[in-house]
């Protein structure tokens, strides 16, 4: 795995914005594995399960983005919509989500990511 990119809550969230709330890492062939859905937050609400492989993000490719890109295209206007193309179990899956507010949750010591 690449990078741990954590879509939780904390820093780089302002009040009014919200997250698709998930733990995501990203994996050597530029895929998103879905590592943790925190119950409660925008992801478990639409469905999103650990071990899912995210592979668009509002139609973009997440092989194309950089984690910057990443991190703006999930983290936004609470509310606002953010469409996941998902691979689970070798099916594609297509979830619409809607941005929850950001909750703060503590990165387990030696991980490396960014909180949003």
């Amino acid at each position: 795995m690449a990078a741990l990119v954590v879509l939780l809550a904390g820093a780089g969230c302002a009040a009014q914005q919200g997250t698709i709330g998930a733990v995501l890492a990203q994996k050597a062939d530029g895929t998103l594995e879905v590592r943790d859905v925190p119950p409660g937050l925008a992801a478990a609400n639409a469905g999103v399960t650990a071990g899912d492989d995210v592979l668009l993000i509002d139609g973009h490719d997440v092989r194309n983005m950089t984690p910057q890109q990443i991190h703006q295209a999930l983290v936004g206007e609470l509310g606002e919509p953010v469409k996941l193309t998902l691979i689970r179990a070798e099916r594609v899956v297509r979830v619409t989500l809607s941005r929850t507010r950001a909750r703060s949750q503590k990165v387990a010591a030696g991980a490396s990511g960014s909180r949003e």
